[in-house]
């Protein structure tokens, strides 16, 4: 006796759901490579995870477009592109991403990333999408390689050409491997990588030399009577006996306000050893009304002094400080344990230099 099979499908009915299906794939695939009106350019995708609500694209001449992102993060608009660049900015302000996107009229472009991890997820497709993922990659490269901002002059010579070569060749192993790119974006990138390397290495000696005046146990350069937050004044040898984290910032300056939290938390864990905090400011002496707000507003803890002159200020200049933010760590007896050193931002390598100290709880 034959069983009916009672869930087979008869054949007209599958070449049918074949058909269906296929002519789905047919649309799908017409939408995402159908011509754009030559007056706009499309931008579509999906950020997980996102804080923002939606994505801000700045460009050139004011430009200024906002699409919103829907309750799963999924986004979809057309930009009037009003100008002759293609380099234009996405920004998505609560979550502090800002990445360069270039978009042309014409053109369809579709972005997907995880806000929480961008520069590791964000992946473009469609039109000029290995030009942008290239830009991606080169942004965490750059951030991966942030150590040859004060690591690699502490080498010599022959270690640090190394270094900067290995790093030229890693550029540009990365743009070379993709195979849609212009030329004219090629060239522009090749010269951004050569300029690149030859900042680094026309820094070398200057910044050798520092770093051998200033290496760890030589004497600290000191600074006296800056003015502090609550209107006395402040000399570094009013810390003798601690060791002492420095923190060179501004007001104006985001990298540095980045820290703050990072700061407060750092000295929190640290309130009863045997170290002191201070935050020294280069902003101008007529914005200390401005100083003194920011300070109340984020809470501010630590001594917060401000330098006489800026970055022309004895101590400043002194320390080689022409970027900011700027970590200096001195020890009990004013001596430099490390005059670049790791920000609070970077918790292992912070925790690593500070367990490798004496900081005994106060007596």
């Amino acid at each position: 006796m034959k069983i009916k099979n009672t869930l087979a499908i008869p054949p007209i009915q599958v070449m049918k759901r074949i058909l269906y299906f296929a002519l789905i794939m047919l649309q799908l695939q017409s939408c995402n490579t159908k011509k754009q009106h030559p007056e706009y350019a499309k931008l579509s995708g999906k950020i997980l995870n996102a804080n923002s609500k939606e994505i801000s694209i700045y460009g050139m001449n004011g430009y200024k477009k906002s699409v919103k992102l829907d309750m799963q993060g999924i986004f979809t608009d057309t930009l009037k592109l009003n100008t002759k660049f293609d380099q234009f900015h996405l920004l998505l302000e609560k979550d502090s991403i800002s990445t360069p996107i270039y978009i042309k009229n014409g053109e369809n472009i579709s972005l997907t990333a995880d806000a929480t991890i961008f520069k590791e997820t964000a992946q473009f497709e469609n039109d000029n999408a290995d030009y942008n993922n290239f830009i991606i990659e080169k942004q965490r490269m750059l951030s991966s390689n942030k150590s040859y901002k004060k690591d690699w002059y502490r080498l010599d010579k022959s270690d640090f050409k190394y270094k900067t070569e290995t790093l030229k060749a890693e550029f540009m192993k990365a743009l070379n491997a993709y195979s849609n790119i212009p030329e004219d974006k090629i060239s522009i990138e090749t010269s951004y990588i050569e300029s690149l390397i030859k900042r680094i290495t026309d820094k070398y000696d200057e910044e050798h030399n520092l770093f051998k005046q200033l290496k760890k146990g030589t004497v600290s350069p000191t600074f006296e009577n800056y003015e502090n937050y609550d209107g006395s004044k402040t000399s570094l040898s009013d810390f003798t006996g601690k060791y002492v984290y420095i923190d060179v910032w501004a007001t104006w300056c985001g990298p540095c306000k980045y820290q703050i939290p990072f700061l407060e938390t750092l000295e929190k864990n640290y309130r009863d050893k045997n170290i002191a905090f201070i935050s020294i400011s280069v902003d101008d002496q007529k914005n200390k009304n401005k100083w003194r707000k920011m300070i109340e507003d984020k809470h501010m803890s630590g001594t917060q002094i401000i330098a006489p002159d800026k970055f022309e200020s004895n101590f400043i200049k002194a320390y080689g400080v022409n970027a900011i933010p700027r970590f200096i760590l001195i020890d009990p007896k004013g001596n430099v344990v490390d005059y670049n050193a790791p920000r609070p931002s970077n918790k292992e390598k912070i925790e690593v230099l500070l367990s490798s100290l004496d900081l005994k709880l106060h007596q």
